[in-house]
């Protein structure tokens, strides 16, 4: 018990020393020790013109390792982001924002200096900073760095930097942008539903990028025709950027109540914001129209709305009647082009790209045209700006086109195959007249003219009968100009005009052209929807007569409209094509998506599914990188009949889906569809079209023969 004592009054004597010490007395004067520094960080905003929220965030070493010690990194509703560095990491690093919801593409940018403890270095990802990255990369793409960071080259990051801030000076002095301005590091204040962007966000909402031939352009959303090469590293004088108008200034803060309104409204449940429909409208009167909403859907379009023959009530019934459109979210209207009005009754306008974000964060848009009524601003309406619609009576486009072909029979060009095209990538137009939208009562012919195309212009009618198929485009029929209806008779060509190909998907094959079909004979008329060296007065057997630097945004093509028992035209329109057109060299650039190898399956003539079939099973993988798929087609021939599901239709964001055949019971062997053989009598093809936010149209085949 002695032991157990002395051991207490120990322990007393210990807790007593400690207390006194920390009372200050006794103890050491040393002052107490100062707190660790804050960690070194990389913070800034992902824009696009609009703060880009919800997205996710990489930054990497050299190595490819992340940099961070935030496990996952997500953009704020206002689009910041920040990044804890882990210590030891040296600069460069790759910052790469991927938005999961598909409605923009990749931003990058690059962090060119080490951060140092306690005070954040700023780098901002944009349309801006991925444009100026991708001048790294020799084939221009700025995904390029992801695959091989060690094109993060510092010193040729800041003389691009360097070059394009001159090329882009008269339009930073006209928007007011700070002195010292740097794309990658001056703070932006993003756009969102609740407030305006800094000057900072507004450069990047005046500025418009595009891929020409190959070439990266930049212009001014008021003047496409502006448009200036974006420079290089050792561009010497690089080309100037003419300043914008002053009118585009402010245009984004007032189409901003356009996209709040849409928001309001997509906001309620479908029984509140539909009140009345008409479902006995035909489809070729523009079909299903919802006539009442509610109060805060009103006033968003124009009360004469029309664009491609459809109100403004049946352009948006699908919408406005989805459940899944409950709570989407519209960000900030993109301005694909401002058209200023110098009349007196100045009513300017705009193509818009309206992007949003449904409930199950999945993009998609709406691109209309908007037009300013001066004067019609309320007190409860702020605005004199309203979606109007392109007034055309007829539903047609014209849109910039690319493929990726996969062909899975050996040797094709051989037999059994000698018919099969070889694997390849192919560019052109998708000219799409909708042969049973509204205006199409009656619709025997469309003869189109513009850029690219053989100057006669190409013919489109209606599909063969004897073709079971499901779809509701006329198809190509002849490219010397004759709508005369004794020639303008039943095709089956399909509604692409192919300008080029590849010889092959990878490699130098990917970057070296093909003869197009008959190429190098005289022969320009066995194959209509293909363009021939002959139909632009070059030399039989040339592979380069197409000029790609003509097929740039905002180019404009003429669409004829023949009707049953008049041999001219009822309606000529004017169609402007929203996206260039990219040449087939560049496929192997893009981002593409594979199927599975359980769809691949469908394409074996060994394989037990190679058997007639009522429907397909179609997956594919997701590529965060790629656009999704919007829907997707089958497409097989046999015993002189073809069967074809040529347009499925694919949920937002969704991996796979069902093709049935068309079953209908007037077509030969419409409900299946056909077995694959392997001796080169019959075919198959599986088509994925991906869900473009640009106004352009790209898909992917893989085909069997």
């Amino acid at each position: 018990m002695d032991h157990i004592a002395r051991l207490r009054s120990l322990s007393a004597l210990v807790a007593t020393t400690s207390l006194v010490a920390a009372c200050g007395g006794g103890g050491s004067d040393d002052p107490p020790a100062p707190p660790p520094p804050a960690p070194a960080s990389v913070s800034g905003t992902a824009a696009v013109g609009a703060a880009l929220a919800n997205a996710q965030v990489s930054v990497t070493d050299a190595s490819k390792a992340s940099v961070c010690t935030e496990a996952a990194i997500v953009t704020t509703g206002a689009g910041s982001f920040t990044c804890t560095m882990v210590a030891g990491k040296a600069a460069p690093f790759l910052v790469v924002v991927t938005d999961p919801s598909g409605a923009y593409a990749p931003l990058l940018s690059i962090v060119a200096s080490t951060p140092q403890a306690g005070t954040p270095l700023i780098v901002n990802a944009t349309p801006l900073t991925t444009a100026i990255v991708a001048q790294l990369s020799p084939s221009g793409d700025a995904l390029a760095l992801v695959a091989d960071p060690t094109l993060m080259n510092v010193d040729t990051l800041n003389s691009v930097r360097t070059n394009v801030l001159a090329q882009l000076a008269p339009t930073l002095a006209a928007l007011g942008a700070p002195a010292g301005y740097d794309p990658f590091s001056t703070p932006i204040t993003a756009a969102t539903a609740s407030q305006n962007g800094n000057t900072a966000d507004r450069v990047i909402e005046t500025l418009k990028f595009s891929s020409v031939n190959g070439v990266t352009t930049v212009a001014t959303i008021d003047n496409p025709a502006g448009a200036v090469a974006l420079a290089g590293a050792t561009t010497a004088n690089p080309p100037a950027l003419p300043a914008p108008s002053a009118t585009i200034v402010t245009l984004a803060d007032a189409l901003r109540l356009l996209s709040n309104a849409l928001t309001n409204c997509f906001a309620l449940p479908v029984s509140q914001r539909v009140l009345a429909t008409d479902t006995t409208i035909a489809t070729s009167a523009g079909g299903p129209e919802v006539t009442s909403v509610a109060d805060a859907c009103d006033e968003i379009t124009h009360p004469d709305y029309l664009t491609n023959g459809f109100s403004a009530g049946q352009q948006f019934y699908g919408l406005l009647n989805d459940a899944a459109m409950v709570g989407a979210k519209f960000n900030p209207p993109e301005v694909m082009r401002f058209i200023d009005d110098t009349t007196a009754a100045d009513n300017d306008r705009v193509i818009l790209n309206l992007r949003y974000t449904d409930a199950n964060g999945v993009a998609g848009n709406i691109i209309t045209l908007g037009q300013k009524f001066p004067g019609s601003s309320t007190a409860d309406r702020q605005t004199d700006w309203w979606l109007y619609g392109n007034q055309q009576p007829v539903d047609t486009s014209i849109q910039a086109f690319v493929r990726r072909s996969d062909q899975r029979v050996p040797n094709p060009g051989t037999a059994p195959f000698a018919n099969a095209g070889a694997s390849r990538y192919e560019s052109g137009l998708n000219l799409f007249i909708n042969k049973d939208g509204p205006g199409s009562a009656g619709m025997r012919a469309a003869r189109v003219k513009g850029p690219g195309l053989p100057p006669a212009g190409v013919v489109l009618t209606r599909p063969d009968p004897a073709v079971c198929t499901d779809q509701n485009w006329l198809n190509i029929r002849r490219k010397d100009g004759n709508t005369d209806p004794a020639a303008a008779t039943f095709a089956s060509a399909g509604n692409i005009f192919r300008l080029q190909r590849t010889i092959g998907l990878s490699g130098a094959d990917a970057t070296t052209l093909r003869l197009n079909p008959n190429g190098g004979n005289t022969n320009t008329t066995a194959f209509p929807d293909w363009a021939h060296p002959l139909d632009y007065g070059a030399a039989v057997g040339a592979t380069n007569y197409i000029d790609y630097s003509q097929l740039s945004a905002n180019i404009a093509y003429t669409v004829e409209l023949y009707y049953d028992g008049e041999t001219a035209p009822r309606y000529t329109l004017t169609k402007t094509l929203l996206s260039p057109v990219i040449p087939a060299t560049r496929g192997a650039n893009l981002q593409w998506i594979a199927l599975t190898q359980g769809t691949l399956d469908y394409l074996d003539p060994a394989n037990a599914l190679a058997a007639a079939q009522p429907s397909m099973n179609l997956a594919w993988a997701a590529n965060p990188f790629a656009e999704t798929v919007r829907s997707a087609g089958v497409y097989t021939f046999a015993g002189g009949a073809s069967v074809n599901q040529g347009q499925v239709p694919v949920m937002r964001g969704a991996t796979s889906t069902v093709a049935n055949a068309p079953g209908n019971v007037a077509c030969v062997g419409g409900s299946m569809f056909s077995a694959l053989t392997d001796d080169g009598n019959t075919s198959r093809a599986i088509q994925l079209r991906y869900r473009m936010l640009d106004g352009s149209f790209k898909d992917a085949f893989a085909r069997w023969n």
